[in-house]
C-alpha cells in the first residue's frame, strides 16, 4: 500500500511539473499561455492558470518588454480581464522594461475607461494622479501628449455642463503647477495644448483659478499669445478671458501688460474664435474700472482696429459671424460707457456706421446688442449724438420701435433713441414726435420692471406738452392724464419725478395758459390727492418742491382744483415757504416758483400764502444776482407776482427790478431756452394785474419780441408771438406792433401763426386790416425762418427709405401714428396771403382757413381739398424751401 501511494503522489507531482511546464512554454514572441489569455481576454482560462499557479500572476514576457498579464490586459483594453486580474492579486505596483506602469500605458493607448476603473479602485499601490501628471511632464513628446489627452477626457463637464469632480484631484497632485512648468518647456505645442485645455475644463473652480494665478498662468498665457501655433494663442487668449471674469485678477492682468498685447492680437490676427476671446477680454477689462477703458482708448490702434474688426465682419460675402459680432457690439458698450473720449474715438474712426447697419440686422439679439452699444455711444455725448445722427442712426431704430411690441425690443430701442435726442429740448421733442403720443402713452402702461420705458413715455409726453404748437389736445384725447397719474406711485424717485413734470406741462401752456381738461382729467383721476400727498410726505426735497409747483399749475385759472386742494387736510402753505429755505439752491428756487403759481392772478391765495408766514424779499436776492441766467429769470417773474406780499421791499422796487431783468435777458441772452423762457415770463405778466404790461412795455419790450420772432428757435419765436399777442390789449404796445408789422408784413404772419389758441387785440385785428386796405410793402422771406420746416432733424434730409424717397419727421408722423415705411398722415404744409388769409394743412387733406376778423369771430373754418392743391405762394414765408424737399413732401404725400 505505501509502495502505491508513494507512485500516485509521484505521479502527481509528475502531472502538475508537465502541466507547469506547458503552462511556461513560451511561443515566438516569449509569450506563454498567461499571456495570451490575458492579452485576448480569456478569463477563465487565466483563473485555471492561477489557480494552477499563483506565480503565473506576475509571470513576465520573456522579451525586451517585461510585460505582466496585467499590463498586457490594459494594452489591449480588456476591461474585464484587468478587473480579473486586479482581483485575482496582481501586482499594481509593477513597471514593465519601459518603466511603464497600467496608468501610462492606458494614457498611451487612451483607454479611458480603464483609467477611470483604477481612479475608482483607489488602491494605496497605485497613486493614478500623481503617476498621470508625472507622465504629462515627460521630456517625449508622445507620453506628454498622451498623458495631456487623457487628463483632457478625465477632466471633461459633463452633459449638463456640471464641473467635472475630478478638479479636486488635480489640484491634490500639483497638477497645476506641473502644468504651468510644461508650458515653459520645449515640448511639442500639442503637448502643452493638451495641458491647457485640462485647465480650462475646470477652470470654473475658483480654487483652480488661484492656482493657475498663483503659479504665474497670467504671464504664461500672455507668453502664449506670441506663439506661432494657433492652438496656442487660443488657448492662451481663452485662459485669460476667464482669468478676467475675476475682478480681483484684472489689475495683475493689466500690470502685466495683457491690454496692448490683446489690442496687437485685434490688429494683427484674422482667427474669429481666437479673436472672441480677446474681445470678451478686453471687454471685462473695461468693465472693472474707469482706469482700465482710459487705458483701452488711449492705447495706440486700438479704435482703429476695432472699428476695423467690424468692417471686415460686415464686409464678408459670407454668412456673418455672430459669435464675434456678439462680442464687438459688448465691448463697444463696454469701453465707451461713461468715456467721453473712448465715445469721441470710436464714432470719429467711423465706427458708427458699423453698429447702425447692425441695428438692421436679421438676428434679433444681434440686432439689440448693436442698439445697445448706440445707447451707450451717444449718452451724455453731443459730439457722438449728432454724428451718429446725421448718419441715419435714427432710422432703423424708429422703424424697430414700430414694429415691434415686444417689451424688450422697445426698451433697448426706445433707451437709444431717447440718449440720440440728448438733452436739447428741441431734439427730444422731435423724437419724441416721431415716437408718437400714443406709444409714448403704450410706455406708461408698460409692467413695472420696464421702468425706463415709464421714464420715457413721462418725459417724452413733457415735451411735446410745451411749447407754441404743444400736443396738449392731443394727449388729452389719447387719455394720457391717468396713466402719468398712477406714475405718481412708482417707488422710483425718478420715474416721480418725470410724471410730475409731464402733468405740470399738461396743465398750462405759454403764458399759463390753463388746459382745463387736463387739469379736470388730474382731477377725476385723484391726481391732486397723490401730489399733495407728495408735497408732503416724500423724502426727496425735490420731489416735495416739484409736487407743490404741479398742484399751483393745475390750479391755474380753475377754481374747483383749487378747492379740492384747499379741502385736502394735508395741504399748507408752510411747507413751500420752508422750501424758501433749503440747502438746495434748486429747491428754493421751484419753492418760489411754486408760491407763484398759486399767487398768479389769485389774490386770495396771496393772502393764504401771507397769513402762513409769507416771503421775504432776501430769498429772491441770491437768485436775482445770480450767474445763472435760468436763476435770475425765474425769480425775476416770482417777485413781480408775489409783490404785493413781499413785506421788506416795496410792490413798485421789487416789480420793476423783476422785469427790468427780464426783459435784459430777452435782449443779452445768447441762450435760445432763456430767450423764449424770458418770453414766456412777459407772456404770463402781461395778463396779470395793472400796470405790469405797461411797465413791460415801457422799456421797449415790443422790440425785443419782434426780433425773437425771427429766431432761427421755434420755441423762440413762438414764445415771443404769444407774449406780444397778450400785449396788443395795451393801446401803446398795440400802435408799437402796428408800426413794426406794417414795415415788415412777415412779423404778422408770425405772429398770427403762433397765436390760432391765443387772444389777439380786435382793435388790432381791425387796425391790421385797415393797414391792408391802404397797401402794405411786398413780403421778403429771405433770410428769414420757415415756419413750418424742422431745423432740428437734419439727420433725416439725405436720408433714403426702401422706396427711394427721402426721410422727413413727417414720414414718422407728427403722433407717431404711422409706419415710418408707410405714408405720412400728418404732413403740414402752409400758404399765406397778402390779404392775412393763413392756409395751414395739419392733414393732407384737410385745410384750414384762418380769418383775419376780431377776436369774437371764428377762428378758423375746415374745407376739404386736394393735397395737391397745397402749395406755396412765392412771396410767403416756407416759400424758401427748396423744390427739392416740397417734391419729396408731395411724393410721400402720395404713396
Amino acid at each position: 500500500m505505501a509502495l502505491f501511494g508513494g507512485q500516485r503522489r509521484d505521479s502527481a507531482k509528475d502531472e502538475f511539473a508537465k502541466e507547469r511546464a506547458i503552462m511556461n512554454d513560451l511561443d515566438e514572441r516569449g509569450w506563454s499561455h498567461i499571456h495570451n489569455a490575458a492579452f485576448h481576454g480569456y478569463i477563465k482560462s487565466i483563473q485555471r492558470f492561477v489557480a494552477a499557479s499563483e506565480d503565473q500572476l506576475e509571470f513576465p514576457t520573456n522579451d525586451d518588454r517585461l510585460m505582466t498579464p496585467l499590463l498586457l490586459a490594459v494594452e489591449s483594453g480588456k476591461l474585464d480581464t484587468v478587473r480579473c486580474l486586479v482581483d485575482l492579486g496582481s501586482d499594481l505596483r509593477y513597471v514593465n522594461q519601459q518603466n511603464l506602469s497600467v496608468v501610462e500605458l492606458a494614457s498611451l493607448k487612451m483607454y479611458v475607461e480603464i483609467m477611470e476603473y483604477f481612479i475608482k479602485l483607489d488602491h494605496k499601490d497605485l497613486p493614478v494622479w500623481s503617476k498621470l501628471i508625472k507622465f504629462a511632464s515627460s521630456d517625449a513628446d508622445e507620453e506628454a501628449e498622451a498623458a495631456g489627452r487623457m487628463l483632457v477626457k478625465l477632466t471633461e463637464p459633463g452633459p449638463d455642463g456640471l464641473l467635472s469632480p475630478n478638479w479636486e484631484a488635480i489640484v491634490e497632485n500639483q497638477g497645476i503647477q506641473a502644468t504651468m512648468k510644461i508650458i515653459k518647456t520645449l515640448i511639442s505645442d500639442q503637448a502643452k495644448c493638451h495641458m491647457y485645455t485640462m485647465l480650462l475644463n475646470i477652470i470654473q473652480s475658483q480654487t483652480v483659478k488661484e492656482q493657475i494665478v498663483k503659479h504665474g498662468g497670467i504671464l504664461t498665457s500672455l507668453e502664449l499669445l506670441k506663439s506661432d501655433s494657433r492652438e496656442l494663442i487660443l488657448a492662451g487668449a481663452t485662459m485669460l478671458c476667464h482669468l478676467s471674469k475675476v475682478q480681483e485678477y484684472v489689475d495683475p492682468l493689466v500690470n502685466n501688460g495683457a491690454i496692448a498685447a490683446l489690442i496687437k492680437i485685434w490688429q494683427t490676427s484674422s482667427d474669429q474664435e481666437i479673436l472672441v476671446q480677446v474681445t470678451d477680454t478686453l471687454s471685462e477689462i473695461a468693465a472693472a474700472s474707469t482706469k482700465h477703458k482710459e487705458t483701452i482708448g488711449g492705447t495706440s490702434g486700438c479704435m482703429i482696429a476695432l472699428v476695423s474688426l467690424f468692417d471686415s465682419c460686415l464686409s464678408k460675402e459670407s454668412k456673418q459671424p455672430k459669435a464675434l459680432l456678439m462680442s464687438l457690439t459688448t465691448a463697444v458698450q463696454k469701453i465707451v460707457q461713461e468715456e467721453k473720449q473712448n465715445q469721441d474715438s470710436f464714432v470719429d474712426e467711423g465706427g458708427s456706421s458699423a453698429l447702425i447697419s447692425l441695428a438692421s440686422a436679421k438676428n434679433r439679439e444681434l440686432q439689440l446688442n448693436a442698439i445697445n452699444a448706440i445707447h451707450f455711444l451717444a449718452k451724455d455725448n453731443p459730439h457722438t449724438q449728432k454724428i451718429i445722427l446725421e448718419e441715419g442712426g435714427v432710422i432703423p431704430l424708429m422703424t424697430l420701435l414700430k414694429r415691434s411690441s415686444a417689451p424688450k425690443v422697445q426698451v433697448c430701442t426706445a433707451g437709444a433713441l431717447w440718449a440720440l435726442a440728448g438733452e436739447d429740448v428741441d431734439e427730444q421733442r422731435t423724437m419724441a414726435g416721431m415716437i408718437g403720443v400714443n406709444l409714448l402713452i403704450d410706455f406708461l402702461n408698460a409692467q413695472a420692471e420696464f421702468d425706463i420705458l415709464h421714464y420715457i413715455g413721462a418725459e417724452g409726453l413733457a415735451v411735446l406738452a410745451q411749447g407754441p404748437h404743444n400736443k396738449q389736445n392731443t394727449i388729452a384725447q389719447a387719455n394720457g392724464v391717468q396713466p402719468l397719474v398712477r406714475l405718481l406711485r412708482s417707488p422710483k424717485e425718478h420715474i416721480v419725478l418725470s410724471a410730475i413734470r409731464a402733468l405740470r406741462h399738461l396743465c398750462v401752456g405759454i403764458g399759463y395758459k390753463p388746459h382745463r381738461e387736463n387739469q379736470e382729467m388730474v382731477l377725476n383721476s385723484r391726481g391732486i390727492r397723490y401730489l399733495v400727498a407728495l408735497m408732503v410726505h416724500s423724502r426727496n426735497e425735490l420731489i416735495r418742491v416739484e409736487s407743490a409747483l404741479t398742484l399751483g399749475c393745475c390750479s391755474i385759472g380753475n377754481s374747483e382744483v383749487m378747492n379740492d386742494i384747499a379741502d385736502n387736510v394735508d395741504f399748507n402753505y408752510v411747507h413751500m415757504l420752508r422750501l424758501l429755505y433749503s440747502r438746495d439752491e434748486l429747491v428754493r428756487l421751484l419753492a418760489g416758483s411754486a408760491l407763484a403759481a398759486f399767487a398768479f392772478n389769485n389774490t386770495t391765495q396771496q393772502h393764504e400764502i401771507a397769513d402762513s408766514g409769507g416771503v421775504r424779499y432776501h430769498c429772491f436776492v441770491p437768485f436775482l444776482e445770480s450767474d445763472n441766467e435760468y436763476y435770475r429769470c425765474c425769480a425775476a417773474f416770482q417777485v413781480i407776482v408775489l409783490a404785493r406780499i413781499i413785506p421788506d421791499e416795496e410792490q413798485a422796487s421789487s416789480s420793476a427790478v423783476g422785469i427790468k431783468l427780464i426783459v435784459d435777458l430777452l435782449e443779452t441772452s445768447k441762450n435760445e431756452f432763456i430767450q423764449s423762457l424770458a418770453a414766456d415770463c412777459i407772456a404770463r405778466l402781461a395778463h396779470t394785474r395793472a400796470g405790469v404790461p405797461a411797465a413791460i412795455i415801457s422799456i421797449h419790450a415790443i422790440n425785443q419780441l419782434c426780433r425773437h420772432m425771427l429766431s432761427e428757435d421755434e420755441q423762440a419765436r413762438g414764445s415771443a408771438a404769444i407774449a406780444l399777442g397778450y400785449l396788443s390789449f395795451n393801446r401803446k404796445a398795440e400802435r408799437e406792433l402796428l408800426n413794426k408789422c406794417r414795415q415788415d408784413p412777415y412779423l404778422f404772419k408770425v405772429l398770427q401763426y403762433y397765436t390760432p389758441n391765443y387772444r389777439l387785440a380786435d382793435a388790432f385785428l381791425d387796425a391790421w386790416k385797415h393797414y391792408k386796405h391802404i397797401g402794405l410793402p411786398h413780403i421778403d422771406t429771405s433770410q428769414r425762418p420757415c415756419l413750418v420746416s424742422k431745423k432740428t432733424v437734419p439727420y433725416l434730409n439725405n436720408i433714403k427709405n426702401p422706396n427711394m424717397r427721402q426721410f422727413t419727421i413727417l414720414s414718422f408722423g407728427e403722433t407717431g401714428l404711422n409706419h415710418p415705411l408707410s405714408s405720412p398722415t400728418n404732413q403740414m404744409s402752409s400758404n399765406y396771403h397778402e390779404d392775412g388769409t393763413t392756409v395751414v394743412t395739419d392733414n393732407p387733406i384737410i385745410t384750414r382757413h384762418t380769418p383775419t376778423g376780431g377776436a369774437g369771430a371764428p377762428r378758423s373754418t375746415y374745407s376739404r381739398t386736394s393735397r395737391h392743391q397745397v402749395t406755396s405762394h412765392p412771396s410767403t414765408p416756407g416759400s424758401h424751401i427748396s423744390s427739392q424737399k416740397s417734391a419729396t413732401v408731395a411724393r410721400d404725400s402720395d404713396t
